[in-house]
């Protein structure tokens, strides 16, 4: 995704979004369980669980997610207060604000991110 000179949004957060993946939009609010086999990228408030196996959560720079997530891969550029379990990997950008336990194959972690909780690495 190329990045305009005037976009204050910093390079480190920009992760890949697939163009056919389901959004929840910025001025949308949600609380539940949310499972399914599409990618999901949430640009607004979640509350509850989410259930993604083998497909591609994206927590958007100004969302805000309360919730316990299962998911092939999770890419974090908001704030979540939750654990994951993510087949795959899981990716904090250098805007993350994650409170919560991650468990994945792979972890990445930008400089800048905050995070407080426990990793544990699985093998693939």
């Amino acid at each position: 995704m190329p990045k305009s000179e005037d976009d204050p949004t910093p390079a480190s957060v920009l992760l890949p979004v697939p163009s056919q993946a389901c959004r929840l939009g910025p001025s949308l609010q949600f609380q539940g369980e949310l499972s399914g086999a599409e990618d999901l990228v949430i640009q607004g408030v979640f509350r509850g669980r989410i259930i993604l196996l083998k497909r591609t959560l994206h927590i958007d720079l100004q969302a805000k997610v309360e919730a316990e997530i299962e998911a092939g891969d999770v890419h974090i550029a908001g704030a979540l207060n939750g654990n994951i379990r993510a087949t795959g990997r899981v990716v904090l950008a250098a805007s993350a604000r994650v409170n919560g336990d991650i468990a994945a194959s792979q972890i990445s972690i930008q400089d800048g991110a905050c995070f407080k909780g426990a990793i544990q690495m699985k093998k693939g």
